[in-house]
């Protein structure tokens, strides 16, 4: 049984380098046109990345001939071919092409293959007998008893030997295959590997125009990699090894089994106090109901309540709108207004204080914000903006609650409610040292913080499902997301909290891809945003966090820090965490 192109129209070959029965099977349901018994196949259905098949640990043929009689030939009706190797003790091309035959495979490729070595190494093989052209001469004795031989090559000049030998097929493979738990990080682009692959697949076919030219490996590792691969180079085919069994196997299973956990994850039923706390907050604009966001709301509930002054310390990129809604329901009532003065947008900071406490100079009285009984709530941003002489005033005017208007001996009363909001905006000192030391004296008790999102990851997926609603159709949900891809995303640091969510998510705005989001896709918008903005907490902080965001596991946290498990080490000795 032989697998070569119709001659009479252009036939696309699709074939799956397997390891098993059950993989073997559901190709062949799926449309394979050949199957490919091979030793990195057996070795990856064994818990061993591909690169395995190139290590001294199995006879590769033994291995290979033995699972493809047992599994593969007894019930696949697709034609399989037998990965051979020039190693052997002895390589005899015509009595190893005439035992394939008499077996009863449609063909044989060689592999493994010399082509995964280094140029020296294929040097000093070929120079022993045993290098690539002793693998075209053994396919060639396949073809020549009427079987189909397929050519394994990793460069031009080999993918010229397997033309001038009139092989059958010819597959440029671009290395180990990118993605999933035993992955290599992608070296060419898919653009760049278009360009290899025409140019190659042009050079064999002037030498060879029968000949079926076919790719696998390397950056190509879904459908639509490959589509953009076969609208530039003119190829005949596609073998999927891990991309077949390895990684759609490491997704689906993961995928289901954390289907299965969060089905059986019920949540906790709230009692009645936490059930209408959460209403109350959705109400403001909160979103999630972890304990850290729970104990928040309490807080924040019994403070609106009140009328005393406070102050809001959020970390960068956490939205204080939600709190200060709940805080004007309660301040802002019957004919009460509000004042919010944002001082980073003031153009003069020290006019402010004009504002605020009023002036009795000749020719202009003015009466100030903090004595206006039509106001029921100030808020002012970024108190840090304010020069010092005013902080100073305005924290004794919130001590004692009056103040005496400048250019006069009038002592007044405050009457609207004064809130300062810390939200990390003002770069020039971090929360309460940026609204001052006497501010943050007479605030202390008086504070109420913002939960960070590390701090509610268990919040995080409601958080994303909430800010793709707002964003737009084409920004992905939680469901778009692969499991892999949902454990990095919890595992993430969130230094710029839901700020960082929103751009993550508008980076992946409009993608219409088939298949889920992979981590591979995260990574490299996480680290760019990591970069890119300066982190207000200490390094020993964000490793505490990583530690507890991981559980602890060392590699896993090192992962999610981007440094090696050593350097990790080295960290928690030198800030003394240890345990």
């Amino acid at each position: 049984m032989t697998v070569r192109l119709a001659k009479s129209e252009s036939h696309f070959l699709v074939g799956a380098a397997i390891g098993s029965g059950n993989a073997a099977l559901a190709a062949e349901r799926g449309g394979a046109d050949f199957l490919l018994a091979i030793n990195a196949g057996r070795l990856r259905n064994m818990g061993a990345p591909s690169i395995a098949c190139m290590l001294p640990i199995l006879d590769a043929g033994s291995l290979t001939k033995g699972f493809a009689l047992r599994e593969l030939l007894p019930q696949c009706k697709v034609p399989v071919l037998l990965g051979v190797n020039a190693w052997g003790e002895h390589c005899d091309p015509a009595e190893i092409a005439e035992e394939v035959k008499q077996s009863g495979f449609a063909g044989a490729v060689n592999f493994p293959s010399g082509m995964h070595y280094t140029h020296a190494m294929q040097q000093l093989l070929s120079r022993a007998g045993r290098g690539i052209e002793k693998e075209v001469e053994l396919l060639r004795a396949v073809q020549d008893v009427g079987l189909t031989s397929m050519f394994y090559c990793a460069t031009r000049t080999q993918a010229r030997l397997g033309a001038d030998a009139g092989l059958d097929m010819v597959c440029l493979n671009l290395g180990w295959n990118a993605g999933g738990a035993f992955g290599h990080r992608m070296r060419a682009s898919i653009e760049e590997t278009a360009s290899v692959a025409r140019e190659i697949g042009r050079l064999i076919k002037r030498i060879h125009p029968d000949v079926a030219f076919l790719l696998e490996g390397g950056p190509i590792v879904t459908a639509e990699d490959l589509g953009r691969v076969t609208a530039r180079a003119p190829i005949d085919g596609y073998v999927g090894g891990s991309t077949i069994e390895r990684l759609p196997f490491e997704a689906s299973v993961a995928d289901q089994i954390d289907a299965y956990r969060r089905a059986t994850n019920r949540r906790v039923a709230l009692d009645s106090e936490s059930a209408k706390l959460v209403s109350w907050g959705q109400r403001c604009g909160f979103v999630g109901r972890s304990s850290t966001l729970l104990m928040f709301l309490r807080r924040l509930r019994a403070l609106a309540s009140l009328q005393t002054p406070l102050m809001i310390l959020a970390e960068r990129g956490l939205d204080v709108g939600p709190t200060l809604s709940a805080l004007t329901n309660q301040s802002v009532r019957g004919n009460k207004t509000l004042l919010e003065i944002d001082l980073l947008s003031e153009d003069f900071p020290a006019g402010v204080g004009r504002r605020l406490f009023g002036s009795a100079d000749p020719g202009s009285l003015t009466n100030g914000a903090l004595t206006d009984e039509n106001l029921g709530l100030i808020i002012i941003r970024a108190p840090g903006a304010l020069p010092a002489t005013i902080k100073r005033r305005l924290a004794r005017a919130l001590s004692e609650g009056h103040f005496v208007v400048p250019g006069s001996r009038r002592r007044v009363p405050v009457l609207p409610r004064v809130i300062l909001v810390c939200d990390g905006t003002d770069e020039r000192s971090d929360q309460e040292q940026g609204a001052g030391a006497e501010l943050a004296r007479v605030m202390a008790g008086w504070s109420l913080r913002l939960p960070p999102l590390r701090d509610r990851i268990e919040d995080l997926f409601v958080t994303l499902d909430t800010i793709a609603e707002d964003l737009s159709p084409a920004a992905p949900g939680r469901s778009e997301f692969s499991t892999a891809a949902r454990k990095l995303l919890t595992a993430h640091t969130w230094n710029e909290n839901e700020a960082e969510l929103r751009r993550l998510l508008g980076s992946l705005a409009g993608r219409k891809l088939s298949y889920q989001i992979q981590p591979e896709e995260l990574t490299g918008i996480l680290e760019s945003s990591q970069e890119d903005v300066a982190d207000a907490r200490t390094e020993k902080r964000r490793v505490v966090d990583a530690l507890w965001r991981n559980g602890f596991h060392r590699t896993r946290t090192a992962e999610s820090l981007g440094i090696s498990r050593k350097t990790l080490y080295n960290k928690m000795a030198k800030y003394g965490l240890k345990g």
